[in-house]
């Protein structure tokens, strides 16, 4: 926030009163907070992590939406700590003063919010500043890592230390690799579902505690990043999307770097094709012929990775299908484009692109595979690959989708909106015909890139926008509540969603009466009493501001 904070944003939960600390020394429980506890915070914050890591909102450079679908949101203030005491210093302060804290590992979860927090009298805990990698083991290829460990962090090190580890990355690799896991990003490779990699925590807990998870929780185990159970309930993914615990530490599983390399991608040229393409790369990921997700991308999609949209057409509304068409034809692509990457010893790679090249032997498919093989008999490497193939798939972090947000106008944005859908061919072909239509209706042009597991698929949408147009912006607001609406109505939901959608989004895990919805808020109460840890966290508020 620029100046003060605003009357309406210090109203969700403020001016009530606060009970006393009891005298056996618990943690006093807030009710609510004022003005004078903001200041106290601050400055008693500034003790802790100094006050250059102290960020007030009357400050310029405060934590915001970079493509707020708002305008006016006012920025927020933060703090930054450095290491896991001063997390926990933080916590009981927050909790003494009252102060609601939003957690973020970088902020750089773009098109769901950054590093804004849900409303504007909550203050951004930004974990950056805790960047340490702890430890890498080369034998049993994981990592110990803290949030602020970025993917180019990581990769950088195991090149530079020559390991032979490979690092499953997403479309950017400025954010936090144990952000993006804690969050379900998603990578490109074999490991690229990246919470499942994710193996002992250690959490600071609402009330300034530490814990840790699974065998970790055994002192100085051998076992403590190398095996997921532990004794009695798993309680891992408690802390997964949730404002419950700070994961400060984390253990994240790495891939044995390959022996051979395989870039590969099918272009499909009609549109009506879809099902046939992704039952089929369903149906290989079941049997684990396909070893990564494999990305399909439409030509819009395409378009954005090639220039603004005046490059292609300057009229109104959504791009005209005969213009769509000129652009498939100039740019050498089909209507649909999957890539896929193969990894592992030769024999295996070999029996791989046979099975695969049997499967897409079809009118209108166009398959092409791009074989790399270490110089004799060695593991391949990085200079062994072509730069074009040196890519999220090979393991190779980078910023280049970020071109993509130039789409209407250079100072662009956008909201993505990604349901997961069954990963059947014609229910993904019936849904994207809807999809379809709702762009056309709100005037926005189509960007589809399906994410395909065995058994569903990612259904990920980008609503491109000029910031700070606001009759962009309400027509990107419309349609994105549409298709939500759309995807809900057969079942679908979003894996994760914008900070101003989550409570319409869990408000859709509605079995028994939201069952859900109202165990979480249990959990909450039982473990953040005072509500001062990322309330709202997608939907579930502390009692405080439960029916504010």
């Amino acid at each position: 926030m620029r100046t003060a904070m605003r009357e309406h944003d210090l109203r969700r939960g403020s001016f009530l009163d606060r009970s006393p600390a009891s005298s056996t020394g618990d943690t006093p429980k807030l009710i609510g907070r004022t003005m004078s506890d903001i200041t106290t915070f601050f400055r008693q914050a500034a003790d802790i992590v100094g006050a250059d890591n102290v960020v007030t909102p009357e400050t310029e450079a405060g934590y915001a939406d970079p493509y707020p679908l708002h305008t006016g949101r006012p920025s927020a203030g933060g703090v930054r700590p450095a290491s896991v005491e001063e997390v926990q210093a933080i916590v009981r302060l927050a909790n003494e003063t009252g102060t609601a804290l939003w957690t973020v590992s970088r902020g750089k979860n773009l098109g769901y919010g950054g590093a804004a927090p849900r409303t504007g009298d909550q203050i951004v805990l930004d974990l950056s500043r805790m960047d340490a990698i702890q430890k890498v083991d080369p034998e049993l290829a994981y990592a110990v890592i803290e949030p602020g460990v970025t993917f180019f962090n990581l990769f950088d090190h195991i090149q530079e230390n020559k390991l032979s580890l490979f690092v499953s990355v997403p479309a950017l690799g400025w954010g936090s690799v144990l952000g993006n896991a804690l969050d379900r990003g998603y990578g490109m490779s074999p490991y690229g579902d990246h919470v499942q990699q994710l193996c002992g925590l250690e959490v600071v807990l609402p009330d300034g505690s530490l814990l840790r998870t699974g065998m970790w929780a055994l002192e100085d185990s051998p076992l403590a990043n190398v095996f997921k159970g532990g004794f009695g309930p798993n309680i891992d993914q408690l802390f997964t999307q949730s404002g419950l615990g700070i994961v400060v530490r984390a253990g994240i599983w790495l891939m044995p770097w390959p022996e051979v390399f395989v870039s590969g991608d099918i272009k499909v040229d009609r549109i009506e094709d879809l099902p046939l393409l992704i039952n089929r790369i369903a149906d290989l990921r079941r049997r684990e012929v396909f070893q990564n997700n494999c990305l399909v991308g439409n030509v819009v999609r395409a378009g954005t990775m090639n220039g603004p949209r005046s490059r292609w057409y300057t009229g109104d509304g959504s791009i005209p299908d005969d213009v769509v068409e000129e652009m498939k034809e100039k740019m050498g692509i089909g209507h649909w484009n999957a890539r896929f990457a193969l990894y592992g010893e030769p024999g295996m790679i070999r029996e791989r692109i046979k099975i695969i090249e049997e499967t897409f032997d079809l009118p209108g498919f166009t398959l092409n595979t791009r074989v790399y093989e270490g110089k004799d008999g060695a593991k391949v490497t990085y200079d062994d690959i072509a730069p074009a193939d040196q890519t999220t798939m090979a393991g190779v972090p980078t910023l280049k989708p970020l071109d993509t947000i130039g789409w209407y106008a250079e100072d662009g944005g956008h909201i993505d909106i990604a349901p997961l859908v069954p990963a059947r061919g014609e229910e993904v072909l019936d849904f994207y015909g809807e999809v379809k239509a709702l762009y056309t209706k709100y005037g926005f042009d189509l960007y589809i890139g399906y994410h395909v597991y065995a058994r569903h698929l990612v259904h990920v949408t980008m609503i491109f926008f000029e910031n700070g147009n606001e009759e962009q912006l309400a027509r990107a607001r419309a349609l994105y509540e549409d298709v939500r609406q759309a995807a809900a109505r057969r079942g679908y939901t979003p894996y994760r969603g914008h900070i101003d959608n989550m409570d319409d989004i869990a408000a859709e895990f509605s079995f028994n009466d939201n069952a859900v919805l109202r165990f979480q808020e249990k959990l909450k109460d039982a473990l953040d009493p005072n509500g001062i840890l990322s309330p709202g966290k997608q939907g579930v508020w502390p009692a405080r501001l439960r029916n504010s």
